[in-house]
């Protein structure tokens, strides 16, 4: 076997635990099948090394006439009960009864490793609403009723497609900013038709929040870049319906930037 997995030790030690547990040449080894022998308390031999001695204890106890590794009896729990799992490994399939420091939920109890894209890409959204919330005080102390009705509807755009993402289920269609996706289209290629403004080209003198608000709308596309490698497979991509969001949220978001440089925020 190439890949010891803990699925693997569980059934190799039902009746017994050994001491020791020899792991061969070009062999490698899961975490969750390493925590697994330091929860048994047995202990890890790498082809080449010497086997560990045994404590002075075991070797009076141990029998003279025999050269084998003594084996010692699970006595963790009762006869006939069974840790119940508490954890899975999405990579292996391997158990945890506690949660590793370097692993995280990705659902109910499957683990993935902190930096899983998943999990990247929650971060990434968790980021993005910090960021709204700032600016949408800054437009509150500032007066722009209208812009921080126009954020905070963003706001609950952005925790929408966390809480579909976390719970994996599908987004809730819904428009944004009052516009429909073509709308929203139609409006940031148009600005002219609209807003009777030019397309903006962020520059040193705008006023501060039109430089803000771009920020925020480069923020929406580095999230929409990390959902298409969370979701993008090596044959199909999944939850196009966040990413359809993510990439209508920059439009919303460039709405907002022209809207505000059109004075209808003032």
């Amino acid at each position: 076997m190439k890949v010891i997995t803990e699925l693997f030790l569980r059934e190799s030690f039902k009746t017994s635990v050994p001491e020791s547990f020899c792991l061969g040449a070009g062999q490698i080894m899961t975490p969750s099948a390493a925590q697994f022998l330091g929860e048994k308390q047995v202990a890890l031999v790498r082809a080449g090394d010497k086997a560990p001695s045994p404590a002075p204890a075991e070797q009076e106890g141990a029998a003279a006439s025999t050269g084998a590794t003594a084996a010692k009896t699970d006595q963790d729990s009762p006869p006939g009960y069974e840790t119940r799992t508490r954890y899975r490994s999405a990579s292996d399939g391997g158990v945890f009864e506690k949660k590793p420091e370097h692993m995280t939920q990705l659902h109910g109890k499957l683990l993935v490793p902190k930096d899983h894209p998943r999990i990247y890409l929650r971060g990434k959204l968790d980021s993005l609403q910090s960021f709204t919330l700032l600016l949408q005080h800054g437009a509150d102390q500032a007066g722009l009723t209208g812009l921080v009705e126009d954020l905070g509807e963003v706001l609950s755009w952005e925790r929408e497609i966390l809480k579909a993402e976390v719970l994996d289920q599908p987004l809730k269609q819904a428009t944004i900013l009052g516009f429909t996706d073509p709308e929203l289209r139609e409006r940031s290629h148009n600005p002219k038709k609209f807003f009777k403004t030019g397309h903006i080209l962020p520059a040193l003198g705008m006023d501060p929040m039109i430089l803000k608000l771009n920020k925020l709308r480069s923020d929406v596309r580095e999230v929409e870049l990390a959902a298409v490698k969370a979701f993008k497979g090596e044959f199909q991509v999944e939850k196009t319906d966040l990413l359809q969001a993510l990439n209508r949220m920059s439009s919303a978001v460039y709405i907002m930037m022209l809207k505000f440089k059109a004075g209808l925020y003032n």
